[in-house]
């Protein structure tokens, strides 16, 4: 298929399309390894290939190292598409080194498998977003460029540019409602120009790109012998350059003129977009680039020095209409002008930024299509030779308009980056997360482009929201034209469900703000309006409001605040006395929550003097409320513990302390009778640090608590002491005696010293032999565990194989297999990893578990000794037979110790009746989970599960 085909096909899935631009590599492979379905830039470039596309045409035979791993991960990776880490050799990895990649098997559109590859790591060359954005576009035959979240362009392919002229914007493209609609919904289609484009999101979270390709191809159509359709010879001349289609005409127009604006800190005033300046005219515009005050008193523009005013005093100001002159007209073009103060990182001023509406599109319209029409006598006075002036250059933005523009974009990339569903959520809830999985870390803030870090503006976090979002009074927060707060009060009174919602209904624009009466300009201080606000449903209400300047995330900002109660004073008066109701009642009710709390609770100022207490701090320290007034908080405790309380509450006082609420510390409180009482104590800043919070617990039942429990570790480790003490002389008398009769008995058994004589005691020497072993076994067996019990076991961690120790352990019971005629099959894989025990302990385990198989499995039985990895990593000892089994009960008296079950006596075995216990002790004292199941006839299974935490890396 062809390039534009190739990336169309796979872009579409969102699967990879989260992926197409990401610095990580990604490749989509066939499961037989023999190509690259689909990659990114930088998973092709590990190849060699200088687009994803010419990746796709290689092939690979079977023997590459890299085929020969994707056909392994085909045959072992679950079908569903569930994820697993893997190491994978080459791929972009150092010599001899493994890239670590989360690998799945995904199903495609047309039901095929393939296998998704998605490195976590960077690997291969250190690709830019322009380079990578670059060799993308490479495999698009028709024009198509990437834009960043916040609608500027990062790279486009030549018929694009051509297309795009001097825009390099999605909002000078007209694109904005289309962007935001692929932002949201990972596609969209549209018409830029009358030209049918469509649009994918690529990347995820932070890293959103947007993709926008043509429909028509970007070249003029060349001559070919087939005829060509109307429809398509009509779309490639219209979509042509030099095409001579007619043109949009001007009363196409809809929407608002608006265009950004800059000052330096001089005052001079500069355009960021040219709209204006065509709006004008020539010779209106001529005048610009200058000081505000010459441009005001050269047009005439500010008779009552309402902006004079304001950039004297260095103000926020909005919404100020002033009237500029239009070329070739003697009526005057009212603009809204809006603009802010703009400070460096030291507080430096740097000048003002704003932006400016023309509302009256008709009237613009008009002028528009004035220009367009030339005039009669103007038309012959063309034909007048005159020196043609050297091309001008392509209009571009400096540094200084850039930044101006992008301020303008910020209400696109807010909504770009907020997700449809948050208009289910509450104000206070902005926050960051993840949008789509798997999302690479964003870059730190001070790498960001300054655009992105604007488009933060929607999501700023601000202390005081909760108490603003309680308040009932309506309040809107926003800078230039971008929405950045509003409160519950403010949207329920225009009938927006969030702020979101309002911003996608127009914002500031959708909400007509009119003055009802004359006002004095804003300037900079709070002044009481009458105003007109349009509601969701279009209806003006009137409310009396309120604009002023703040600081919001060490930024200028403006407030809008409303009354939302009616503006009759009757109402007025009824409302405050409700309202007043209610803080009382509140009032009442926090206090009887106080007096109900079993803590102690104070109220201190700076100084330490108690200034309220509820009542379980009066009877905490048998004081009544008007006698604390007559205290200070060191009064209330011991003199061992009053300088560290009154050094806690001087911290916070001072506002040293780490936070708000710091941890509590334990002190002794000096009751009114002279007793003492244990206390926790807490203090924490209120009221903006005036004054201080101390809750005080009383711990007395805690202490006793405390000694009570310590009094019974340390019974309970005095006990566990004898206990073993009383263990070690018994083995010490016992294995005394135990070792001459052992002793003796072989040397009778092998004759040394002649012939026993009789036959029958020969056996009786063998059987006294056997008994002494298995009373030596008893007493290790006990030891063993009392040791285990009481913590002290003495464990050497060191890296183990487990597959060699268990083959030493099936060699050893080999024999008594044999005797038993059970046959003793294993399974042991050879690349099973280390890992990290106590290999005495490890061995006494496998030792135990087959002893117990082939004693409990009958004549032409099996047991079955296996290892595994499984998948979390976790390195597994499974022993099975087929022998009687037990019973859920007979199990769990198997499991505790000198218990034997019936099967013992009706197969003929005998033990100690310690095996179970002490091979599940040595298994969790080596870290491992112990597991067994049973069934009666059926066999049993003993798993031990030796984590991940405790399985050695290859």
């Amino acid at each position: 298929m062809s390039g534009a085909e190739f990336q169309s096909a796979w872009l579409n899935d969102p699967r990879l399309a989260a992926h197409a631009l990401s610095p990580t590599p990604v490749w989509l492979w066939s499961t037989d390894g023999s190509g690259v379905l689909w990659t990114n830039p930088t998973a092709a470039a590990i190849f060699d290939a200088g687009s994803p596309g010419a990746l796709s045409s290689l092939r690979f035979e079977s023997k590459d190292p890299s085929a020969a791993q994707i056909v392994r991960l085909a045959g072992t990776l679950p079908h569903g598409g569930a994820a697993r880490l893997e190491r994978l050799r080459g791929f972009g990895a150092s010599f001899g080194g493994t890239l670590i990649c989360l690998c799945s098997r995904i199903a495609l559109s047309d039901n095929t498998a393939a296998i998704l590859v998605v490195s976590t790591e960077r690997a291969g060359k250190d690709l830019s977003l322009p380079e990578r954005a670059r060799r993308l576009l490479a495999d698009f035959a028709r024009p198509a460029a990437i834009f960043s979240a916040d609608g500027e362009l990062i790279d486009a392919l030549p018929g694009a540019r051509e297309r795009f002229g001097a825009n390099r914007d999605l909002i000078a493209l007209g694109a904005e409602k289309l962007a935001r609609e692929a932002s949201l919904n990972g596609r969209a289609e549209g018409e830029i120009d009358r030209t049918p484009v469509t649009m994918l999101r690529l990347g995820a979270g932070a890293t959103v790109t947007l993709l926008l390709a043509f429909a028509a191809p970007a070249a003029q159509p060349t001559h070919t012998d087939a005829p060509a359709s109307d429809a398509v010879a009509a779309n490639a001349a219209a979509a042509a350059p030099n095409s001579a289609a007619p043109a949009p005409q001007a009363g196409a127009r809809r929407l608002p003129l608006r265009f950004v604006w800059q000052m330096d800190a001089g005052t001079r005033f500069t355009l960021g977009t040219q709209d204006f300046a065509q709006l004008i005219g020539p010779k209106t515009a001529a005048v610009l680039d200058r000081p505000w005050a010459e441009i005001a008193d050269a047009l005439k523009l500010d008779p009552q020095r309402q902006i004079a005013s304001a950039l004297a005093a260095r103000h926020t100001w909005s919404g100020i209409v002033v009237h500029w002159p239009v070329d070739g007209s003697s009526e005057r073009m009212p603009i809204e002008m809006s603009g802010l103060p703009v400070f460096d990182r030291d507080r430096k001023f740097e000048g003002f930024r704003g932006f400016a509406i023309c509302r009256d599109v008709d009237r613009f319209t008009e002028l528009e299509r004035a220009r367009t029409v030339p005039k009669p006598d103007e038309a012959a006075a063309k034909v007048v030779p005159f020196p043609s002036a050297p091309p001008e250059p392509a209009p571009t933005l400096s540094p200084v308009e850039r930044s101006a523009f992008q301020e303008l974009a910020r209400e696109l990339g807010a909504r770009l980056k907020n997700p449809r569903d948050k208009s289910a959520r509450a104000p206070d809830d902005f926050g960051e997360e993840e949008l789509f999985a798997p999302e690479p870390p964003a870059p730190p803030k001070a790498e960001q482009p300054k655009a992105a870090r604007n488009g933060d503006a929607a999501r700023d976090t601000y202390e005081g929201r909760p108490i603003l979002d309680r308040l009932p009074t309506g309040i809107l927060v926003y800078r230039l034209n971008n929405l950045i707060y509003a409160n519950r009060a403010f949207l329920d009174w225009t009938g927006y469900p969030t702020l979101e919602a309002l911003a996608e209904a127009g914002g500031l624009d959708s909400l007509f703000i009119e003055t009802k009466n004359a006002t004095s300009p804003h300037n900079g201080k709070s002044s009481a309006k009458t105003l007109s606000i349009t509601t969701v449903n279009g209806k003006q209400k009137p409310v009396e409001g309120r604009l002023f300047t703040v600081a919001w995330n060490n930024e200028n900002a403006l407030v809008l605040m409303i009354n939302t109660q009616p503006l009759f004073s009757d109402d007025r008066g009824k409302a405050a006395d409700a309202s007043l109701r209610r803080v009382e009642q509140e009032n009442h009710e926090l206090r009887a929550i106080l007096d109900t709390a079993t803590d102690g609770v104070l109220v201190l100022d700076r100084a330490g003097r108690v200034l309220s207490a509820n009542r379980s701090a009066e009877a905490l320290f048998g004081y009544e409320a008007k006698d604390f007034a007559d205290m200070s908080f060191g009064d209330l405790f011991a003199p061992e513990s009053r300088r560290a309380v009154l050094d806690y509450l001087d911290r916070l006082a001072r506002g040293t302390a780490a936070g708000i609420l710091e941890p509590g510390r334990e002190a002794i409180g000096r009751v009114r009778r002279g007793g003492l009482v244990p206390l926790y104590l807490t203090i924490g800043r209120i009221e903006d640090g005036e004054k201080l919070c101390a809750v005080l617990r009383d711990v007395t039942a805690w202490k006793r608590t405390e000694e009570e429990l310590i009094n019974a570790r340390q019974q309970a480790e005095k006990a566990s002491t004898a206990k073993s003490e009383f263990l070690a002389k018994i083995s010490h008398e016992i294995r005394t005696p135990l070792n001459a009769i052992i002793g003796f008995s072989e040397v009778m058994m092998d004759e040394r010293f002649g012939p026993v004589g009789n036959e029958r005691y020969a056996q009786y020497l063998k059987d006294i032999h056997a008994s002494g072993g298995h009373l030596i076994s008893l007493l290790n067996d006990l030891l063993d565990l009392s040791k285990i019990e009481a913590g002290k076991l003495e464990l050497t961690f060191v890296s183990v194989n487990l597959n060699d120790l268990v083959q030493q352990c099936v060699a050893i019971m080999q024999q008594q297999a044999n005797r038993e005629r059970v046959i003793i099959r294993t399974s042991l894989p050879v690349n099973l990893p280390p890992i990290v025990a106590d290999a005495r302990s490890v061995r006494q385990i496998a030792l135990n578990l087959l002893s117990n198989s082939i004693k409990f499995t009958g004549a032409g039985g099996q047991v079955i000794v296996s290892t595994a990895l499984t998948d979390d990593n976790a390195v597994v000892l499974r022993v099975r037979d087929t022998g009687v089994g037990m019973s859920e009960k007979e199990l769990q008296t198997a499991l505790e110790p000198f218990r034997q079950i019936a099967t013992s006596a009706r197969w003929g075995a005998s033990g100690t009746g310690l095996g179970l216990p002490i091979t599940k002790a040595l298994s969790e004292a080596n870290h491992a989970r112990f597991r067994i199941t049973s069934q009666v006839d059926d066999g049993t299974l003993v798993e031990v599960a030796f984590p991940a935490t405790r399985v050695l890396a290859q």
